[in-house]
């Protein structure tokens, strides 16, 4: 058996083989290079009973005819990072043999005798590998691969372009060291999903049958679909590095989901829940600050922060989407300006420059974050703290929280536009950290303790809209509509009313977690 430990990587770029040649040239590293050409069918049963299990089943053709049947089984995928069980068998048939592996390497839910008599082809990956045998400095062997080709199913395909880069013997980190200098000659992203995965998915009987491994419960989400809410899922049971390291692994997954679903199909409210997540993310880290490497941990927050001032254009733009989206609350009023909501849209455009959000989620410095990331989501974190149990901190982390919107925000106090819109990022930081605890406890009195919270943090966030017209109307040479600017006026007012009720009532209610 060997243990797969590689990161894969998605291009943008061409002459890709050439610039790898040059690129392990110019960092010293020694290396062999050579091409060939491997075609692979892979197969399951009907009902999927390997998918099922997490399991990958595939017969690869090499050039000079020889077959070898492999076996995958489950692993682990962590941002792009890829550690799978793989067992290789020679085999000169076109039909998997499943005796020819080991008993004891198949799970005992799966009845092997029934699995190899229903197995059918689902799919093919054929394609050209352009490989090089990297040798460093320290011993480790890396192999690093090109493919270029294509997944198909019926005259469903696509397109294979995508870097792996495999640790044959070694560091780990020497893994780490080599991407670094691919992210800053190549436009590229994670690869999160393996090749069989992408088959599966390409092959029409994945959707049908909307597979989940058995042995696993489906991936956790940070996406509360309730509330609207990002939101980690931790267990009672984790230690604190083993807790900050859940919940970093979840962040990154969820990140590089969203930023495949925007290359794929661009929208606004995509980039902002990627920067809503990054910013769950640095907040995590300030929270585990004491427990975590000085230096290494606050880099991770610079990098976080330098993404989030390029994208802190996505607020604005989401203002104006509020102001013009044709179901809006706010449409009827603005298109009765037809002037007006012409500006607003293309002051939207204008923000929005898809090229360049593009370059961004390919660049260095984003693939760097995420990398670093990764490299806090698996490292060896042996502290003191290892034996501290996250429920012994979690309540008065939640606790201190709260104690601080308490103060700032009394019920006693009247509150104003500008108050509220002062205090919104207390608010926001109070919800993070319920974000990255509250699913440690019952859910029905952490939404009832959160619901008010959420929507002072909504309302905060229409208020801001609402100053963000006024405050553009001001501006403009023309003078603003009176009826237009009554109306702000108006809702503003409302909303006040409506949040003065809510924060007198949120901040003296019972926290679920001293229940």
């Amino acid at each position: 058996m060997d243990i797969e430990i590689e990161l894969k990587y998605l291009l943008e770029d061409t002459d890709v083989a050439q610039k790898l040649a040059n690129l392990l040239t110019q960092h010293k590293l020694t290396f062999s290079e050579g091409q060939k050409r491997l075609n692979n069918t892979y197969f399951d049963t009907p009902d999927l009973a390997l998918r099922r299990q997490d399991i990958g089943l595939r017969i690869r053709t090499f050039d000079d005819g020889s077959k070898e049947q492999t076996v995958k089984l489950a692993g682990q995928v962590i941002g792009g990072l890829h550690k799978r069980p793989e067992y290789n068998v020679s085999i000169d048939v076109e039909r998997p043999n499943l005796s020819l592996f080991a008993d004891d390497i198949w799970p005992e839910a799966l009845s092997i005798n029934s699995v190899a008599n229903d197995l059918v082809p689902l799919f093919t990956t054929n394609f050209s590998r352009h490989f090089f045998h990297i040798h460093c400095s320290d011993g480790s062997e890396i192999e690093l691969v090109f493919d270029q080709g294509e997944i198909s199913s019926g005259e469903r395909y696509r397109d294979i372009y995508e870097i792996e880069l495999e640790l044959l013997s070694g560091d780990p980190q020497q893994l780490f060291e080599l991407a670094q200098h691919l992210f800053a000659k190549f436009n590229m992203r994670p690869g999160t999903q393996s090749k069989a995965a992408r088959g599966y998915q390409l092959s029409g009987i994945y959707q049908r049958q909307q597979v989940t491994p058995d042995n696993s419960e489906p991936a956790p989400t940070l996406f509360d679909t309730q509330t609207k809410n990002l939101r980690i899922d931790l267990d009672k049971n984790l230690s604190i590095p083993e807790s900050f390291q859940v919940g970093m692994q979840q962040c990154l997954v969820h990140v590089q989901r969203l930023v495949s679903e925007f290359l794929e199909e661009p929208h606004l409210y995509t980039l902002k829940d990627i920067s809503d997540t990054l910013a769950l993310t640095r907040h995590g880290i300030w929270l585990y600050r004491d427990y975590l490497p000085t230096q290494p941990s606050e880099q991770l927050r610079q990098q976080i922060k330098t993404i989030l001032t390029e994208l802190s254009w996505v607020k604005t733009a989401t203002q104006i989407k509020e102001l013009t989206k044709r179901k809006g609350s706010y449409r009827k009023k603005i298109e009765k300006n037809e002037e007006l909501l012409a500006t607003l849209k293309e002051q939207r455009h204008e923000l929005m420059n898809m090229q360049e959000i593009k370059s961004l989620m390919l660049s260095e410095r984003f693939n760097m974050l995420q990398l670093t990331m990764l490299q806090f989501a698996i490292a060896d974190l042996h502290t003191e703290s290892i034996h501290t149990k996250l429920m012994d901190l979690a309540p008065s982390w939640l606790s201190i929280s709260l104690d601080t919107l308490q103060q700032s925000m009394p019920a006693e106090k009247a509150f104003s536009t500008t108050d509220y819109i002062n205090h919104h990022q207390k608010v926001v930081y109070s919800l993070l950290t319920g974000s990255w605890f509250g699913r440690l406890y019952n859910k029905d009195e952490r939404r009832q303790f959160r619901g008010p919270w959420l929507d002072i943090h909504h309302g905060i966030d229409e208020l801001e809209t609402l100053y963000f017209l006024k405050h553009y109307l001001q501006q403009r040479e023309q003078k603003a509509p009176a009826k237009l600017v009554a109306w702000i006026d108006d809702k503003v007012e409302s909303l006040l009313l409506a949040l003065e009720h809510t924060r007198k009532a949120a901040v003296v209610a019972s926290p679920y977690w001293l229940k």
